[in-house]
């Protein structure tokens, strides 16, 4: 992948805030990496409300997924010793 730099300039302490976020990791590639996650979530949303409008759900059909979504991730059930 070609490499193109460019200069971004940011307030001292945001500045502070990235090397020590960054740690050992070069800013360059820590920068890079959260920006490519963002760009990464941001198409996803736009995916998202693109599919949303084509299917058009009703406040039925969102209240009966979100109530098996609830379900899905609801707090892990313990497992009695035998």
């Amino acid at each position: 992948m070609p490499i193109r730099r460019i200069t971004l300039s940011v307030p001292e302490r945001i500045a502070v805030q990235i090397k020590n976020a960054a740690g050992a990791t070069p800013v360059s590639a820590w920068v890079t990496q959260l920006i490519e996650e963002h760009l990464d979530d941001a198409e996803l949303q736009r995916r998202w409300r693109e599919f949303y409008r084509d299917v058009a759900p009703t406040r039925e059909d969102v209240r009966r997924a979100d109530a098996k979504f609830k379900r899905l991730i609801g707090p892990a059930r313990r497992r009695r010793a035998a």
